[in-house]
């Protein structure tokens, strides 16, 4: 691999390998569920919803004192899902999932909290885990003194989220956040009933002032048109408008699906992963378009259609892939259906497919860029392929370095004469490995000589962050966040005949980012003091 910012460029990407156990025929609803639990990217429940009002030294009762979540469930059956123990209580629920999909939970509090504050409670299911935060107001805190912002008349800044159409009921996603103004914390209960929708909501107050409340709707809409819905608490009266509509009809078509995002085994589906269909409106109104739930995942769609003819609907995908492979879905509207395909891809932090490219910004100057991408002529050597990627900078075309893949491992084959050795010393090394955050291994030894003296070199490779944390880069078209990301650490060794002796406090080291399917996103270059010296920068990828 030729040298592009530094005494050293190396290549490096991490896979995470996941195994698939096959479902036996003859298993029932009766056996474990699977699935996983849905978080907003940064580890916290989404949605989720504390209820009831937590009180030092006093008792939960199950029935009240609740967390609701969302769980993706890929495959029928029990489950248990838990909190940890903290300040003397936990949430707890057990049941059956009879289907495949999004669905809301509710766990049960159990026990007695010690202590007033904040309590950081960690959900498990599966192997996947989220956070919630339950506030406990001191002993003998009784209920809330506040007013409704906006009585007597429309309340103040209302906030009506989710689709609403006569016939159909609501969801977790049909809520009002309301504006209150709190002068004695304590304990709230709101709630309102109009022409079939509930809304509701339950908690307490930990700090005077103006501060939101959000409440769950239930029930179903009988009544069309716009639904000015009062709401009291205690001597104040506001009202919020809720427009229910008729229902669309039309048919759905996928023989112009357009698939965005990236699909990878594994790996939680993200904003902008969705699907566009083709729709033909026959009455316009409200929809509410849905896929059945393959392979961990599924997509979704609601709104207004406000004119007739042929236009296009997204549906916003959610869940986790399963297992790699081709992926079909059938989505319905009105009497229609039809069906699309995802292929869903292996976990690979460094992609070698045939045209993939990236584009990278040097130290910030938008003048001043490499270009990385895959030919398809492939190398072989030693009893061992390999792909080809090469380099454009300006004007200079050139080869970038050999790479393969054997199972979890990945392999460089390259001439690290660019140490300074007086001769070319070719080599095939490991260079990634799929193990825990601050694990180290060393590539292979390269001897040679340096202005006729002896040397023996090797590279120490450390994974220096814990696995798929998240990374905004900052170039010339903008700042984009990447997720999934690992870290590596390339450091330079020198043998002194006796022992290995590190280079890194006299020439520096290297810090290669890698997001999961699309490959190097930065790397930064650093002295032997720990001050950074160059960067580059990913502005633009296209995977195949």
């Amino acid at each position: 691999m030729k040298k592009l910012l530094s005494y050293l460029v190396v290549i490096s990407a991490l896979i995470q390998v996941s195994s698939c156990q096959k479902e036996l025929s003859y298993e029932t609803e009766q056996s474990p569920a699977q699935g996983s639990l849905q978080d907003d990217g940064n580890g916290n429940c989404l949605p989720k919803k504390v209820n009831g009002a937590f009180l030092e030294g006093t008792a939960l009762l199950p029935d009240s004192n609740t967390v609701q979540i969302t769980v993706n469930v890929t495959k029928k059956g029990t489950y248990f899902i838990t909190t940890d123990t903290l300040n003397g209580y936990f949430f707890k629920a057990t049941g059956v999932f009879t289907s495949t999909g999004i669905t809301q939970v509710t766990l049960k509090g159990n026990g007695n909290p010690l202590a007033s504050g904040i309590d950081n409670f960690s959900i498990r299911f599966g192997n996947s885990a989220c956070i919630v935060s339950v506030n406990v107001l001191p002993a003998g805190t009784g209920a809330a003194v506040f007013t409704l912002s906006g009585s007597p008349g429309n309340c103040t800044n209302a906030q009506v989220d989710g689709v609403y159409s006569t016939g159909t009921a609501l969801s977790y996603n049909n809520t009002v956040t309301i504006s209150v103004n709190v002068t004695t914390i304590g304990t709230y209960n709101i709630s309102t009933t109009y022409q079939g929708m509930t809304f509701s909501g339950n908690g307490s107050f930990s700090t005077p002032g103006i501060q939101s409340v959000t409440l769950n709707g239930s029930g179903t809409p009988t009544t069309g048109g716009a639904n000015v819905v009062p709401i009291t608490a205690g001597s104040t009266t506001c009202s919020f408008t809720v427009n229910v509509l008729s229902p669309a009809e039309g048919t759905i078509s996928c023989g112009n699906a357009i698939v965005k995002g990236l699909y990878v085994v594994s790996t939680a589906l993200v904003a902008g992963d969705s699907v566009l269909l083709e729709v033909n409106v026959t009455k316009a109104g409200a929809y509410d378009i849905s896929t059945d739930n393959v392979n961990g995942f599924s997509f979704s769609g609601s709104g207004e259609f406000t004119t007739t003819g042929n236009q296009t609907v997204t549906l916003a995908g959610t869940g986790t892939p399963s297992s790699t492979g081709n992926t079909e879905f059938t989505v319905s509207f009105g009497n229609s259906n039809c069906t699309f395909s995802i292929t869903v891809k292996d976990i690979d932090y460094f992609p070698r497919t045939v045209n993939s490219n990236w584009s990278y910004e040097i130290n910030n100057n938008v003048n001043d860029s490499l270009r990385i991408y895959v030919i398809p002529d492939g190398f072989s050597t030693g009893g061992n392929n390999y792909t080809v990627f090469m380099r454009k900078n300006g004007m200079t075309t050139d080869t970038f370095g050999y790479f393969r893949r054997d199972g979890n491992d990945y392999f460089l084959y390259e001439n690290i004469s660019y140490f300074g050795l007086d001769d070319p010393a070719w080599g095939d090394y490991a260079f990634l490995k799929d193990a825990a955050a601050g694990t180290t291994w060393n590539s292979t030894s390269f001897s040679g000589t340096v202005q006729g003296t002896p040397v023996m070199v090797r590279i120490k490779f450390t994974i220096n962050s814990p696995r798929d944390i998240s990374t905004a880069l900052t170039t010339s078209t903008g700042t984009k966040t990447y997720y999934n990301v690992l870290v590596v650490k390339e450091e330079l060794e020198g043998f002194d005949g006796t022992n290995w002796v590190s280079l890194t406090s006299s020439i520096g080291y290297i810090l290669n980012y890698y997001a999961r399917n699309i490959g190097m996103i930065l790397q930064e270059v650093y002295d032997g003091s720990g001050s950074i010296q160059s960067s580059m920068a990913l502005r633009r990828s296209e995977v195949f």
